[in-house]
C-alpha cells in the first residue's frame, strides 16, 4: 500500500463475532506493544448514521446501498474513524489499524442485487487490506446469535446469509489473487456448535501476530 501500517480487516456474515474478535486483536496487540487502533464500517458519520437507518428497513436497493458504504467507506479513510483520524493518516503513522468490515462485506452483500465488479469499481479509491481475518460460521448459528441480542436487519434471514456467504467464497479468492493474506478461521467445531470465544481468539492471535510481523519488516 505504500504506507507504513497494517491494515487487517475482519470479514465475515453476521453473527460472526468479528466486533468481539477484532477488538480482542487489538487489546492484545497493545499489550504486545504494538501502536494499534480498532474502527468500524459503517462509521458513526453522517453517511454510517444513514446507512444504519436503512438497514432497518423492510427493502433496500442495492445500488444506492453500495453507493452509500463506498461514501461511508471514503469518508473513513480520509476524514474520521475511531482513531479520531481518517485510516490513511493512521496507517501512514505507522498504526496496524484493525476494521471490523471494510470494501468486501460491500461486495458480498450488495451484490445480492448488484454488479460485484461495478462494487468493486466505485470502491476503488479504498486500497486493499494487507490482512483479511475470515471468521466462517454456519448459517444456522449465525442466526441463533442475531435473533439472541438483538432485532434483524434486512440480510439477517437464512436464504439472504446463505448467499453472502457463497459470495464471500470468490471475493476472498479474488482478494488472494491481489496479494491480500487471508486468515480464515472457523467459528464452529466439526459437529457445528460454537467454539469459545478464547479459542477462536488464540488461533486468530497467533496467525496473524507473524504476518503483522512479516508486513512491517
Amino acid at each position: 500500500m505504500g504506507l507504513k501500517g497494517v491494515l487487517i480487516v475482519f470479514e465475515g456474515i453476521d453473527g460472526s463475532g468479528l466486533t468481539t474478535h477484532s477488538k480482542l486483536l487489538v487489546e492484545r496487540l497493545k499489550r504486545e506493544g504494538f501502536k494499534t487502533g480498532y474502527t468500524k464500517e459503517p462509521t458513526w458519520g453522517p453517511v454510517g448514521r444513514l446507512i444504519r437507518e436503512l438497514l432497518l428497513e423492510p427493502s433496500l436497493d442495492h445500488e444506492v446501498m453500495a453507493l452509500l458504504y463506498a461514501a461511508d467507506r471514503l469518508w473513513h479513510l480520509r476524514v474520521g474513524s475511531c482513531l479520531g483520524r481518517g485510516v490513511l493518516e493512521a496507517l501512514g503513522e505507522g498504526y496496524v489499524v484493525v476494521v471490523d468490515r471494510y470494501k468486501y462485506s460491500s461486495m458480498a452483500y450488495q451484490s445480492l442485487g448488484t454488479d460485484v465488479e461495478w462494487i468493486g469499481e466505485v470502491n476503488r479509491g479504498a486500497p486493499e487490506a494487507d490482512v483479511i481475518v475470515y471468521i466462517d460460521i454456519p448459517v444456522r448459528l449465525a442466526l441463533e446469535r442475531i435473533t439472541a441480542r438483538r432485532l434483524t436487519s434486512y440480510y439477517e434471514t437464512y436464504e439472504r446469509l446463505s448467499r453472502i456467504k457463497e459470495n464471500f467464497e470468490k471475493i476472498l479468492e479474488n482478494a488472494e489473487e491481489k496479494g491480500v493474506k487471508i486468515v480464515r478461521v472457523s467459528g464452529a467445531d466439526e459437529e457445528g456448535k460454537p467454539r469459545t470465544i478464547g479459542e477462536v481468539h488464540e488461533e486468530i492471535y497467533k496467525r496473524v501476530i507473524d504476518l503483522i510481523r512479516k508486513t512491517k519488516q
